[in-house]
């Protein structure tokens, strides 16, 4: 893997953008109607291959049974639902008006995931999600207890995406914790730390590869951060993802992410988004 030198004493790889990376059409093209945008995860099928988020505004119920009409996983935070309702019988209640007739998901960092995930499994949540701008495997510290993430996703029937990390390694111990996905990408965090998501979108893909030759058990990526439009969600899963972290005007408002997708997928010539991460993509 070819290094840049920064200088004598300190080498470095290059990384890739979205905004970098351009995917090679195929032999063939396909009619836009015979694509397959739907995908898998545990034993949930979606109709679109993204997690709507508030990213830009909060997630409504409105905004969340939308996204849940039009195909995609909807996820309410929450840390913000109990802070609104505070007792299990109002949360159930909660996600059961933003779930409509399709899955709800519900994020929450680590810190609070001991405290409030049993609610939202004992409410129904489909999906758990724990979330952080860097969530590792095996956190350390001095000071009072951490969460066990490999002890605490084992113990629970809800199937669990954690994340986000950003590096072979981080992705590795992350599917080890027995978790259905990873988050992949920035979640906002500063500090210096960043990777374009397009090369921590190939790095974890990776390490799927080599969790699944050690498990048998596929483990699935999904690629959040610098997501603008339907364009950037068919190369993150043409890199790699199976899915894509949105924000819910990207499925519920004017924009037509899953057309765009459907289009490129058509143009490039494949019917299905598992078949697309087989898509050859160059650099610009």
């Amino acid at each position: 893997m070819a290094e840049v030198q920064i200088g004598r004493g300190k080498t470095a790889r290059q990384a890739y953008e979205l905004d970098d990376i351009t995917i090679v059409p195929s032999r063939r093209t396909r009619n836009a109607d015979d694509v397959d945008l739907s995908w898998k995860i545990d034993a949930y099928k979606l109709g679109l291959p993204m997690i709507a988020a508030g990213i830009t505004a909060p997630m409504t119920t409105d905004d969340a049974v939308a996204a849940g009409a039009a195909g995609a996983l909807a996820v309410m935070n929450l840390e913000t639902l109990w802070s609104e309702h505070g007792d299990a019988g109002a949360l159930a209640a909660a996600l059961t008006e933003a779930r409509g007739d399709h899955r709800i998901a519900v994020s929450v960092s680590p810190k609070n995931a001991e405290e409030l995930v049993p609610h939202a499994v004992r409410a129904e949540a489909e999906l758990i999600i724990i979330r952080g701008d860097v969530v590792s495997a095996q956190h350390v510290s001095s000071v009072g207890d951490t969460l066990d993430l490999r002890a605490f996703i084992r113990s629970l029937d809800t199937p669990v995406i954690v994340g986000a990390c950003q590096s072979y390694e981080a992705g590795l111990h992350l599917m080890r914790t027995g978790a259905a996905g990873v988050l992949v990408g920035n979640n906002g965090g500063g500090a210096g730390i960043d990777v374009p998501l397009a090369t921590a979108i190939a790095d974890v893909r990776a390490a799927r590869v080599r969790h699944l030759d050690e498990t048998s058990v596929y483990c699935h990526l999904i690629a959040m951060g610098s997501i603008a439009d339907g364009t950037d969600v068919a190369k993150a899963i043409a890199i790699g993802a199976d899915a894509v972290v949105v924000d819910q005007s990207m499925v519920t408002g004017d924009d037509d992410a899953a057309g765009d997708l459907r289009e490129t997928m058509a143009v490039c010539g494949y019917t299905d988004v598992k078949a697309f991460q087989k898509a050859e993509v160059v650099v610009r």
